[in-house]
């Protein structure tokens, strides 16, 4: 059997023992690897626990419907790019069309016919794959080329930094990065370093701590920005270190409230770009794939690409990751 099949693992939410025992025998007779939910607490803790490849579903999962359940799990623990495939008793173009609306991937009809349900998930995997790798290419180049500095952390432990953050702290790259607690001086602020902890212990995510104090001879002061990004790099955290001006930082004494504000809308006016378009080029700056834009912003795929396609015409540029950096750069940050 293709490796590929042994390295994927399907979570099952079904309750149902025989419809489990039949579409349990049908993946591992083709070597998938198979964990089971049968609540939603369970589905949860399975998903945190396994990372599954693909989650199939029952319509009928416990007290819940297979979209009800998704709704569920996509506001809690869905973080990354993974199938949901819900099965369902009979075709029903409404049924469907709500399913796909609100991101389900595929469907299986009963009764469970063998073949379909595996070119139906062979498919599904080879198109996930592709996607996972476009992800990292595109968070690499981001990453690599982006003028505000980037840590990607495990916890409190950096992983590594790109050439901005070296360039802006001073540190040769032939040297190990320090700590966190080596770089960020939250002396001054409990609620700060509160706020921080919260975000690398994964409590909360996207998250903003402002006017950090950096540990260093320069004694800059820096906005952080924390994201998940899980969809790239497996349980890690993304810290954009936005370095402040002497302007920008008596703003945030009370000495000027409305600097950053102004600040910020003279530099979106070089771009002309609307709210909405600000918003999708933030979130597709994390990598986030147009089907998950789409389902945060409320809209439809076909909306967020017009909307991608005029920031790139406005911003001149030739593809997204261009027109990222170039409105990056402007704004210092995402």
């Amino acid at each position: 059997m293709n490796q590929l099949h042994q390295e994927k693992l399907i979570l099952l939410n079904v309750s149902d023992d025989e419809l489990f025992g039949q579409l349990c025998g049908i993946l591992k007779t083709h070597k998938y690897c198979v964990k089971r939910a049968v609540t939603i607490p369970a589905a949860i803790q399975k998903i945190i626990e396994y990372s599954p490849d693909l989650i199939i579903c029952s319509h009928n999962f416990t007290d819940y419907d297979a979209y009800q359940t998704y709704n569920l799990l996509r506001r809690s623990t869905l973080n990354c790019v993974t199938p949901y495939v819900v099965i369902v008793e009979n075709y029903d173009s409404d049924e469907i069309m709500m399913g796909l609306e609100l991101g389900i991937d595929n469907f299986i009809f009963k009764p469970l016919i063998e073949k379909r349900i595996l070119t139906k998930l062979t498919l599904l995997f080879e198109k996930t794959d592709k996607l996972k790798a476009f992800e990292r290419s595109t968070f690499e180049k981001l990453f690599v080329s982006s003028p505000i500095g980037m840590l990607v952390c495990d916890t409190d432990r950096i992983e590594r930094a790109n050439p901005a953050f070296y360039q802006t702290m001073g540190f040769a790259k032939s040297l190990s990065l320090p700590g966190l607690k080596e770089i960020f001086d939250f002396s001054e602020s409990p609620k700060q370093q509160k706020q921080f902890c919260m975000c690398l212990k994964g409590h909360t995510t996207d998250c903003t701590v402002s006017n950090v104090h950096l540990k260093g001879e320069n004694g800059y002061r820096a906005n952080l920005y924390i994201s998940n990004i899980s969809n790239f790099v497996v349980n890690r955290l993304l810290i954009q270190v936005e370095i402040l001006s002497d302007h920008v930082v008596k703003s945030f004494s009370g000495n000027d409230h409305n600097s950053i504000s102004e600040t910020q809308n003279e530099q979106s006016a070089d771009f002309d770009l609307t709210s909405r378009e600000y918003d999708i080029l933030k979130i597709s700056g994390k990598g986030t794939p147009i089907k998950l834009i789409a389902a945060e912003l409320g809209i439809s795929q076909r909306t967020v690409e017009k909307h991608r396609s005029n920031i790139m015409r406005k911003t001149n540029s030739m593809n997204i990751i261009e027109a990222i950096i170039k409105v990056y750069g402007m704004n210092q940050k995402l």
